[in-house]
């Protein structure tokens, strides 16, 4: 008694978040009727023809690659003598243009001249595919009528029979996969359906890598809109500052001076970049609120006097109040609002204490007394970096954040750091 394997079914998963498919083959021992070896060696051709195409798919990264991979499947495993893909154009001539082929082609596609326009030339059995959204087959292309235009072509390569499956998305045909034959009457009804599975497959992974070169052109266009969004916030950013500068010239410089050594100490304490961000922000607008304080009392060569000091320390407040509405992905306002507190509540506007002052601006606290020590003001000269560094390290832990102090004065005992 002989006993024979035959493959027997075949299952394709798909998901629809990515174009891999899973494939797998189940078989079965009988001891029926003995299939022809021929037919046993074609079925199994074709599921092997299947299960590769589908390993192609997980690793394509673009349509025409795919669309390549394919043919030459078909033509290596599958066995046919020539397979190719061909788009359906939407130009003025419907034309069909192949994009991938494989096998012995020798200038064949060249030559064809095809569309999928309802005339004489669009009867070909690839142009029907994409207008009627239907299997066509040729089982005989010598004698066949609809062959008319190619048959001679055909003949000189060796092809016998031919079929075209469509390549359907959505609820149109972008082309089709067309294979020929050099037997005749080829293609019965189970090889038809494993190609028409072969067609929706290639037809599902075009699908999911234009979706996915879609999704990257989305996330890029969405990338080149944040970066001009943050060009034009940095722009207006500093324009406000600019505009305090402008009425208080002494102070030149001050917010990108502020800035720059806030964002070294932030850094130096290792805070995350996204709160580095907010923090330069919050640095370059942190005098926003002097726009509402007299120019005279901003330029005055001498010392203020206590009610001139009141107008002054009300500009944190000011500025809290400019910059409260605008939608920004860190508390800059209140960074701002902070930044003259004081740990031991001696601080302005509202006293607060120790860890009710937000990190960042117990930061930009220290940066902006260093900064104004250690630079020229109209009523005195500048005072250096060290008596500035004497002045946080005095009062370390008392009126400044002590881990600001210490990574402020190791950036300039120890880093060289310049403001």
């Amino acid at each position: 008694m002989d006993w024979y394997w035959i493959i027997h079914g075949a299952q394709a998963g798909r998901s629809l978040s990515r174009p891999p498919l899973s494939f797998t083959l189940s078989a079965q021992m009988t001891t029926n009727a003995h299939p022809s070896t021929e037919r046993l060696q074609q079925l199994n051709r074709m599921y092997r023809t299947i299960s590769r195409c589908n390993r192609y798919m997980i690793r394509a990264e673009d349509e025409q690659t795919l669309a390549q991979d394919f043919c030459s499947v078909m033509v290596e495993e599958g066995g046919y003598r020539m397979a190719w893909v061909g788009y359906a154009e939407s130009d003025e001539a419907r034309s069909i243009r192949p994009i991938a082929y494989a096998g012995l082609e020798s200038g064949y596609l060249e030559n064809l001249n095809l569309t999928w326009a309802d005339t004489d030339r669009g009867s070909g059995p690839g142009a029907r595919c994409i207008r009627e959204q239907t299997i066509q087959v040729t089982r005989d292309i010598a004698n066949d009528p609809q062959f008319v235009f190619w048959r001679e072509e055909a003949a000189k390569r060796g092809y016998a029979s031919s079929i075209a499956l469509p390549l359907k998305i959505g609820a149109g045909t972008i082309g089709f996969l067309g294979m020929y034959s050099e037997r005749g009457d080829a293609f019965d009804e189970e090889e038809i359906g494993l190609l028409t599975e072969a067609a929706d497959d290639l037809a599902y992974g075009i699908t999911a890598l234009r979706k996915h070169r879609e999704h990257d052109a989305l996330q890029e266009r969405h990338l080149t809109q944040i970066e001009a969004l943050n060009r034009l916030m940095d722009a207006t950013v500093q324009a406000l500052a600019t505009t305090v500068e402008v009425r208080d010239p002494y102070t030149a410089g001050h917010h990108r001076r502020v800035a720059k050594l806030a964002v070294a100490i932030a850094t130096e304490m290792r805070l995350p970049p996204e709160r580095i961000e907010g923090l330069q922000l919050a640095a370059v607008l942190h005098d926003i609120g002097k726009i509402h304080v007299p120019a005279e009392i901003l330029a005055s060569p001498r010392k203020l006097t206590a009610a001139e000091f009141e107008i002054i320390k009300t500009h944190p407040t000011v500025g809290y109040d400019i910059l409260k509405d605008i939608d920004f992905t860190n508390p800059v306002a209140r960074i701002v609002l902070q930044h003259h507190e004081r740990l031991d509540g001696s601080g302005y506007p509202a006293g607060l204490k120790q860890e009710q002052i937000l990190l960042e601006a117990r930061i930009l606290c220290v940066a902006d007394v260093v900064e104004a020590m250690a630079s020229h003001r109209p009523y005195r000269p500048g005072l250096g970096v060290p008596k500035a560094l004497h002045e946080i390290s005095e009062h370390k832990g008392q009126m400044y954040d002590s881990d600001v102090v210490s990574a402020c004065v190791g950036l300039f005992q120890s880093k060289q750091f310049e403001l």
